[in-house]
């Protein structure tokens, strides 16, 4: 722990459009990480770039300072120098114990919010197939997964919903527990619509339309998440081929009215429609909620949910704090078994060494392959190597923090040759 690194920023205290400024785009991410590396900043680095953060987490060079890691992400981005205040800097143990904190949810804008740990894992893999991720980055990033994962399982802090638009997502599916062959129709382009329409197509819903007053917002939020456009003045007509309809348009009075739905429900032949009215004030009539086959649902029965979510997190957070404690100080005393880390590291670059070898002999081998197609082969291979090497490491580990270090070592060594001079497999004679 003693030489990790971290500096970011994130909602905490930095406002929304100094976050944009710092946004890392997918392709900027590895040559920013590339740059690190060549300026002798950082041996490493993992970069976790989302719309709540920009946090680097770095292996830095002996004679590197979090002052330079945080000019050379300011510097990346073009940020203001006059705002270097809202960076934060965590080192050695407290680090290690906010990346725990990151990936179980626990620093979250929502609390417990399951998206973040799947932010944290691209981050890593991105890292780790540009070749920037070095043996305590692996270790650190490896255990983080692994206490999120126990978070989350035995505190089931992620389970209720604790914001409207996700108590909306989380209602409808609860009522369809497949939700890829409903039908969506979101009423109204805002905010709240945006966020719900991101949950419901990261739960792989393919029928989402939109419907907003203004066609041109309509077509540009469409355009996010590959949805239909249904103009605005059809879309009482889109109700009759719906399953859920979620409305939060903003208007001053109700859009949606009995006399309407009961053209709609005759046309349907009274098939069950749902309806998710988050708009304060109403765009519901609440007459509506009488007919037959229609189950409506406005804010305040969402509220009551988001509450009692809330209320239920606050609870597991704490076991989760607890939780997060006894794993650091299991972690510390896995780092402060001598030659571990550098066992690991002989490991990994030993297979590394294999890796890259036999990936230029393929390559030679499969002949003109476009750059898109070397990229396929070489990521394949570079996670089929890690993944083998995946369960050895994990077991060392374990009697490691089982007091069996000396045997566990030794093991280690007598199945990894590591001190021996091996013969590429790749300079083998061609049969």
């Amino acid at each position: 722990m003693s030489d990790l690194i971290l500096v970011g920023v994130n909602h905490k205290k930095t406002p929304v459009e100094l976050r944009e400024c710092l946004a890392f785009g997918d392709g900027e991410k590895l040559p920013f990480l590339e740059s690190l590396r060549a300026s002798g900043r950082a041996r490493g680095a993992v970069l976790l770039s989302t719309c709540n953060r920009v946090e680097l987490y770095a292996d830095p060079f002996e004679d590197a300072t979090a002052e330079q890691i945080i000019d050379a992400v300011m510097e990346a981005r073009g940020f203001p120098k006059d705002r270097r205040d809202l960076f934060y800097v965590e080192q050695h143990k407290e680090a290690v114990q906010h990346l725990f904190r990151v990936a179980s949810g626990l620093d979250s804008m929502i609390l417990g919010e399951p998206q973040i740990l799947g932010q944290v894992k691209e981050a890593y893999a991105l890292a780790r197939d540009g070749g920037a991720v070095t043996t305590p980055l692996n270790l650190l990033f490896q255990k983080a997964f692994h206490v999120a994962k126990q978070v989350r399982t035995q505190t089931g802090i992620g389970e209720r919903p604790v914001t409207i638009s996700y108590a909306a997502f989380n209602l409808a599916h609860g009522i369809f527990q497949d939700l890829s062959t409903k039908r969506i129709l979101l009423l109204g382009a805002g905010e709240m619509s945006r966020i719900v329409a991101t949950h419901f197509v990261e739960s792989g819903v393919k029928q989402v339309r939109v419907s907003n007053r203004t066609y041109e917002h309509g077509v540009e939020f469409a355009r996010q998440f590959g949805a239909e456009v249904v103009r605005w003045e059809d879309f009482p007509k889109a109700l009759i081929q719906s399953d859920i309809v979620i409305s939060s348009t903003g208007a001053p009075r109700p859009i949606i009215l009995r006399p309407m739905l009961e053209t709609v429900m005759k046309l349907r032949r009274w098939a069950s429609l749902f309806l998710i009215d988050i708009a304060v004030p109403r765009d519901v009539e609440e007459a509506t909620g009488n007919l037959d086959g229609v189950y409506l649902y406005d804010i305040d029965d969402l509220q009551e949910v988001a509450d009692e979510g809330l209320a239920e997190r606050k609870k597991k957070a704490t076991l989760a704090e607890a939780m997060i404690a006894s794993e650091l100080d299991l972690y510390a005393r896995f780092l402060d078994h001598q030659g571990l880390s550098e066992v690991i590291g002989s490991v990994m670059g030993w297979a590394v060494k294999i890796q890259d070898t036999e990936l230029e002999e393929a390559l030679r081998k499969l002949g003109d392959l476009s750059p898109k197609q070397q990229e396929i082969v070489r990521n394949t291979v570079r996670r089929v190597v890690h993944k083998v090497l995946h369960a050895p490491i994990t077991q060392v580990k374990r009697l490691v923090l089982e007091e069996e270090a000396a045997n566990a070592l030794h093991i280690f060594r007598e199945l990894f040759p590591l001190d021996n001079e091996l013969d590429p497999p790749g300079h083998r004679e061609e049969k």
